[in-house]
């Protein structure tokens, strides 16, 4: 028995070192997987394990292809090992890699002179003491880690650290998986992106249009805070778009210093990036900071990215973007911006070509059609000018609303109520499904409290005991005591009447007539509701209110009281009409071209229409004749072209 105590006391520290160890290890795993951010979760893992460990010095490898590169590296001369290459199957950490096991080197450990020593001196020399492993998922190798120097050299690495290794291995393997999963899937969005920005740039000939089109562009990628774009013309550079900005000052000095440094950038013919102000990397960097640094820290930039415009001619321009925060484009996003540069180049060379065709050919075939509309027959010319006429009549003197197109139209409910808990309970009954219609006050569901009822009729109770020794009191000439139980009476009283309002709340009912919105209320049975706990939501289906956004271009002509047209996939063979109540101020936040939101109301009475349909809908404004309609945007687009160029 007592040799049986004496196992158990032995093995009680050890399953409770087992157990700190999971949990420690279970821990640390959820915070590797509290992050998709490959530059964020790298250094995580890093010191995370380092610091499981006791270990003061390792590094961190990444698979890309067949070789390891040193990502992250700490103590001793390991820093300088960052960026380092090295194929899978050489050296200490690349066998590990290739092996996927954990591989443990200790030296003076197995040395018999060092307990000797020890004994003998009192002193502890160093250990060395190295730990590898590979970190595997799904079968694939992602990378590897390495520790050293446990306790600062003072002890070495055991069995158990070698577990924790394998455990913390693993678990980052998965986390960095799934980032470079992440990493990879925004990559292919990039791309899409840039084959969208590429169709927009490349559909234009006007060069101001290709260079605003690209500084807004590059936003959809980057998150930037300042962003510009200038071209080489005539031997001098000038910056043509700013990001954000239709028109800007070029005397501003915060332009005029963006100006200068992606001028000097240009110079370079070589992408650049600035990834810190205040710890540069390359010798570019210093000297970059050499040149701007008073400037940089006026402007508030703490790293930049200047992307040169180039072909095989020559430099055409420079893509210069800036943010206040340090080292603000990963890689990824630097190599999409290259390819964005690219591909603006190449757009800013064709706009550059177009603007310097003569005009000789366009007018020498107005002159020929000129010569042959005369040689026609005067019978023939007659025919034609009054078909000329009543064409010209018809696109001038024929008016009807002009039809604005709406985007996004979506149906909600006009009015949309939240029937609440008054009082806590379990939901006993639920009276209505999802579609079912209410009238105000209907009731919807019954809550169970057997609480709020004993304390009811306790309270209806004591009410009741206290008028009895009120009137025992009065007849025995103890006023006092009487008046004293009349008011313990009427306290009770109103906590009854208290207990007995909450008690009526069990029955929730309707707060407006309407639809059940909620889906599968009956569902709720037996949950349990709190004070104020959403039960299901009523809204009325019989008017529906239509939100949808019209481009700024046409804002100006949509008004309340309009009419509304729309048709919805459902139904296309119907026209459903409502009218115009809101136009909003404030444009709606997305992609491209600025729009305003627009809200109608749209009449409903058979309730053929439900919230969410998708629908195309057009708001029927102003009359506005053919000629009109044909020749609105190219006059906009010349009245704006002419504002530009004129002083």
């Amino acid at each position: 028995m007592a040799n049986g105590g004496d196992e158990a006391g032995a093995a009680g520290p050890g399953a409770r070192m087992e157990v700190e160890q999971l949990r420690l290890l279970w821990e640390i795993s959820q915070e590797f997987n509290s992050s998709l951010d490959l530059q964020v979760l790298l250094p995580q893992v890093f010191h995370r394990v380092l610091g499981a460990l006791g270990a003061s010095a390792g590094s961190l490898w990444v698979a890309e292809g067949d070789q390891l590169r040193c990502v992250l590296a700490e103590g001793g001369a390991g820093a300088r090992m960052i960026g380092a290459m090295m194929p899978v199957g050489t050296g200490f950490v690349g066998d590990v890699a290739s092996r996927q096991k954990t591989t443990v080197v200790t030296h003076a450990l197995q040395d018999p002179r060092f307990e000797a020593g020890a004994a003998a001196t009192g002193e502890r020399e160093a250990l060395e003491s190295v730990m590898a492993t590979a970190m595997v998922a799904g079968g694939v190798t992602v990378g590897a880690i390495q520790v050293a120097d446990k306790d600062g050299g003072r002890a070495v690495f055991d069995a158990a650290d070698r577990s924790l290794l394998e455990g913390l291995a693993a678990a980052a393997a998965t986390a960095v998986r799934n980032a470079r999963l992440l990493e990879a899937e925004k990559r292919v969005g990039g791309l899409a992106n840039l084959l969208e920005i590429s169709r927009e740039i490349s559909s234009t000939l006007d060069l101001d249009r290709v260079l605003r089109t690209v500084v807004n562009a590059a936003a959809r990628e980057l998150s930037f805070d300042r962003g510009a774009v200038g071209v080489f013309e005539k031997g001098s550079f000038e910056l043509r778009a700013i990001a954000g900005q239709e028109q800007f000052d070029p005397d501003d000095p915060v332009v005029r210093d963006l100006g200068v440094r992606a001028e000097w950038a240009a110079g370079r013919g070589e992408a650049f990036y600035l990834t810190d102000r205040d710890e540069p990397v390359t010798d570019a960097e210093r000297t970059f900071l050499v040149i701007f640094s008073d400037d940089l820290a006026k402007d508030d930039v703490g790293s930049g990215l200047y992307l040169p415009l180039a072909d095989e001619e020559g430099t055409l321009g420079v893509l210069a973007l800036e943010a206040h925060r340090t080292d603000f484009a990963t890689p990824a996003q630097q190599e999409l911006a290259g390819i964005l540069a690219a591909q603006t180049a190449v757009a800013i060379r064709n706009a550059q070509l177009y603007q310097q065709v003569p005009l000789a050919d366009t007018l020498g075939g107005l002159a020929a059609k000129r010569r042959a509309l005369l040689a026609m027959p005067k019978r023939r010319l007659q025919v034609i000018g009054v078909v000329a006429v009543v064409t010209l009549a018809l696109l001038t003197l024929v008016r009807w609303p002009l039809r604005v197109g709406g985007a996004e139209p979506r149906f909600r409910p006009m009015q949309r109520a939240e029937v609440r808990a008054f009082a806590p309970g379990v939901v006993e009954q639920v009276l209505v499904r999802e579609g079912s219609v209410v009238e105000r006050g209907a009731p919807l569901a019954v809550l169970r409290n057997p609480d709020l009822r004993a304390g009811r009729e306790a309270a209806t109770a004591e009410a009741q005991m206290a008028e009895r020794e009120a009137a025992r009191a009065r007849t025995g000439g103890d006023a006092a005591t009487a008046r004293l139980e009349l008011v313990r009476s009427e306290a009770y009283r109103r906590e009854a009447e208290l207990l007995g309002t909450q008690v009526d709340a069990l029955v929730m009912r309707a707060p407006v007539a309407g639809v059940v919105l909620t889906a599968r209320p009956e569902e709720l049975v037996g949950r349990q509701l709190d004070t104020g706990a959403e039960l299901v939501v009523v809204g009325r289906l019989d008017t529906l209110e239509l939100d949808l956004t019209v481009a700024q271009r046409d804002i100006n002509r949509v008004r309340p009281g309009q009419e509304v047209r729309l048709r919805v996939d459902a139904m296309p063979q119907r026209t459903f009409r409502g009218r115009v109540t809101t136009v909003g101020a404030l444009p709606v936040e997305g992609e491209g071209d600025r729009r305003y939101p627009v809200r109608a109301l749209v009449p409903n009475p058979t309730g053929e229409l439900r919230p969410g349909m998708d629908a195309w809908a057009r708001v029927l404004t102003d009359n506005a004749s053919t000629l009109g309609r044909l020749l609105r945007a190219p006059v906009r687009g010349i009245r704006l072209l002419w504002w530009r160029i004129v002083p």
